[in-house]
């Protein structure tokens, strides 16, 4: 199933952001089944990366943690396909743009298709990223793009005409992480977005609770849950148990 139609199929469409091997490659495996499992629409894995400027400080220790118990991009493609086969929504990579370079991104790309990932995010592409998305279209993947709530309407314009899978609305100025309330500028993002795309809108940065995904599910296609589940997760003794936990009390 491609990422556009888990997404709409689903009437809470919720897409849970786990860090690619924390607390190790395996239970990460364990952690995807679970979430898919609990309901999740589609989930987003993210590269760990020693400079993630986008970041707050919750995934930042998760990146932290993930580096220093060996995480290796090799031995993540080494389990993708096994994680793909094992269950039935998309996988998505978020990651930034060096790790993808490093033995070149046409490379990266096919590999990633090939282990059956359905589409990507970096977060630090280039301003002009219309090769990326060549690119990615090229490898068969879904090139998906974050739109900022301080994006002009012209830039916006641009960024979802080369843009697949869903557009990413973020919800908040600066970094990842969890917020207490999110700005009442996100529905009227979301509604503009929405009348320049037929593609689905999921809101990401900040979501907190199962209040505020409540409230955006509201007037969005979907929600990305970060921060939230990634705090939870390094302070369980069970993380595997509690990604299951988390993600049914968030789906009901």
């Amino acid at each position: 199933m491609n990422i556009t139609d888990a997404i709409r199929k689903r009437k809470r469409a919720i897409i849970p952001y786990i860090t690619a091997g924390l607390p190790d490659i395996k239970t990460t495996g364990k952690i995807i089944k679970a979430l898919a499992g609990a309901g999740a629409a589609a989930i987003e894995i993210g590269i760990p990366f020693s400079d993630p400027m986008a970041d707050g400080p919750v995934l930042q220790k998760a990146s932290k943690m993930a580096l220093d118990a060996g995480f290796k991009m090799d031995a993540l493609f080494d389990r993708l396909p096994e994680w793909v086969s094992s269950i039935s929504i998309p996988l998505i990579v978020m990651s930034y743009i060096n790790p993808l370079m490093h033995k070149g991104l046409e490379t990266t790309f096919k590999k990633l298709k090939a282990s059956g990932i359905a589409g990507v995010i970096i977060p630090d592409e280039p301003s002009d990223a219309s090769d990326l998305f060549k690119m990615t279209r090229a490898t068969g993947l879904d090139f998906i793009r974050l739109v900022a709530p301080t994006t002009s309407l012209e830039r916006k314009k641009e960024v979802v005409s080369q843009c697949s899978g869903f557009i990413y609305a973020v919800s908040v100025k600066g970094v990842t992480g969890a917020r207490k309330a999110l700005p009442e500028e996100v529905q009227a993002q979301v509604v503009q977005l929405r009348s320049l795309s037929d593609l689905p809108v999921c809101v990401g940065f900040g979501v907190s609770s199962k209040e505020q995904i409540d409230e955006i599910l509201q007037f969005a296609d979907g929600v990305i849950v970060g921060s939230y589940l990634m705090d939870k997760l390094m302070k369980a003794a069970d993380p595997v148990k509690e990604a299951w936990n988390v993600m049914k009390s968030l789906r009901l």
